[in-house]
C-alpha cells in the first residue's frame, strides 16, 4: 500500500528530479515506467511515483536488517531531500489528515 507524502511548493516531483534528490542524499536508484526505484540498507525497495500532484511512496522492508536506527535515519534524510519537509513536519502534516 502506497503512502502519500506532502511536497513543499516549488520542489519538482518528476522522476528525474526525485532521482537527482535521492542521489544528493547518497542513494542510488533508477527510473522505470515513471516510477523511481531506490534501495537503502534495511529497505529492500522504495518505489516513488506521482498521482497528479501527490507523491506516493511504497516500501518493502528487508527482514535481515541489523541496524534499524540507521535505516530510519537514512529514510528520513531521503524523504527530506525529496519533499522538503523533515520528519517532524511530515508527522504534523499527517496528523492533520
Amino acid at each position: 500500500m502506497a503512502r502519500e507524502y506532502p511536497v513543499k511548493k516549488g520542489l519538482k516531483t518528476d522522476p528525474d528530479s526525485i532521482l537527482s534528490a535521492a542521489m544528493e542524499a547518497g542513494v542510488d536508484g533508477k527510473i522505470e515506467n515513471s516510477h523511481v526505484l531506490l534501495s537503502i540498507p534495511g529497505i529492500r525497495r522504495i518505489d516513488i511515483f506521482t498521482e497528479g500532484k501527490k507523491l506516493m511512496v511504497e516500501t518493502e522492508n528487508d527482514e535481515k536488517n541489523t541496524d534499524p536506527m540507521r535505516t530510519v535515519r537514512m529514510f528520513n534524510d531521503l524523504m527530506e531531500k525529496i519533499t522538503g519537509y523533515n520528519s517532524k513536519e511530515r508527522k504534523k502534516k499527517f496528523s492533520k489528515l
